[in-house]
């Protein structure tokens, strides 16, 4: 964290014109990417809850097919992987995209770099591994109370 009492001196980029057009369009392109990447997280927490309904739904409309509900099990336990594996991907996605603007801020202005440091790099990480963790409970939980349900409906 910054400290308010330390004197502070602005000092413009060494880049020339052109080169700090390019760090700017990195910079956008890699907080877009970040957004698209955290808005994609929230989406497959989204299309995972909705599967889980529909295979719920499909197992009350044939709850007395039991092969049937033991393919409903497997298909949810695949979901809930491939859902725990996209959300790894997309947090290491993000974590690059961090490292990308966290470079090109090294070449923008002081003043630039002080408004960064506003949050701590530290404070940042703890913030997205929790809402992480939030995420796979989330995906766990949904899969245990799924897997309950089914497993109760099973002749």
């Amino acid at each position: 964290m910054l400290d308010e009492e330390d004197e502070f001196t602005h000092v413009e980029s060494s880049l020339d014109d052109l080169s700090h057009a390019e760090f700017l369009m990195i910079y956008r392109e890699a907080g877009n990417n970040l957004l698209f990447a955290k808005r994609q997280q929230w989406q497959a927490l989204a299309y995972l809850s909705l599967a889980f309904v529909a295979i719920y739904f499909l197992a009350m409309a044939n709850a007395y097919d039991a092969k049937f509900l033991n393919y409903l099990i497997a298909c949810s336990l695949i979901l809930t992987v491939f859902a725990i594996a996209s959300e790894i991907f997309l947090q290491f996605w993000q974590i690059n995209e961090k490292r990308k603007i966290r470079e090109i801020a090294k070449h923008l202005s002081t003043s630039t770099q002080r408004v960064r440091a506003l949050k701590s790099r530290g404070e940042s990480n703890a913030h997205r591994y929790m809402m992480l963790f939030m995420l796979m409970a989330y995906i766990l939980m949904a899969q245990i109370a799924l897997l309950r349900v089914l497993w109760n409906m099973v002749p």
